[in-house]
């Protein structure tokens, strides 16, 4: 029995000890870049959201989204539709100003990113769908995305235009956080009416 207790004691010692753990490794160069927070985007990223097809009024949806970053250097923040690498009109980004300035404030280490209205029914659907059936079909399926990155590489020769990640100074590379929104047309009920 006397035994038990210095055991214990000695367990009770180690538990407000911590243990040393590891610490991510990043190769030189690398950057850690900005951080987009889930909780704040204005549409929870579903495994499908679904878009009432073939209504008269067509449906649209606002976008947002909060990142956080510790650095004071602007950031660049791109909506993407249905991005495809390998077709030039499918790699160009939804909004025309993409940079986000260090807020005014340098203890606050999160910044709002320009939201973006998403209309399903203005975008052609994917081409791996074969025929083109109109934007407003049901089965029709988009996805949405929000690329952040401390910088993206000019080149149009990028592996993946216009959201590659530039090289940094020392010869490393940014890197680059993606949050998506998969968007399908299905045929409107009364669970899903039309707007």
């Amino acid at each position: 029995m006397k035994r038990i207790v210095p055991a214990a004691a000695a367990a009770a010692l180690l538990a407000a000890c911590p243990l040393p753990q590891p610490l991510p490794d990043y190769p030189a160069g690398t950057i850690t870049p900005p951080r987009i927070l889930a909780a704040s985007t204005t549409l929870p990223a579903e495994s499908i959201i679904p878009v009432p097809a073939g209504c008269a009024v067509a449906p649209s949806y606002d976008l947002g989204a909060r990142i956080f970053y510790g650095e004071r250097v602007t950031l660049a923040a791109r909506w993407f539709v249905d991005y495809q690498k390998d077709f030039p009109g499918r790699t160009s980004p939804q909004n025309p100003e993409d940079a986000l300035p260090p807020d005014p404030n340098p203890l606050e280490l999160q910044r709002s990113v320009p939201g973006f209205t998403f209309r399903p029914y203005g975008y052609f659907p994917p081409l791996e769908l074969g025929a083109f059936p109109g934007p407003d079909a049901p089965g029709v399926v988009h996805v949405v995305e929000l690329v952040v990155s401390n910088g993206f590489d000019p080149s149009p020769d990028a592996l993946e235009p216009n959201r590659t990640p530039a090289v940094t100074g020392d010869g490393g590379r940014f890197e680059i956080q993606t949050y998506r929104w998969t968007f399908v047309n299905v045929t409107p009920g009364p669970l899903l009416p039309c707007p």
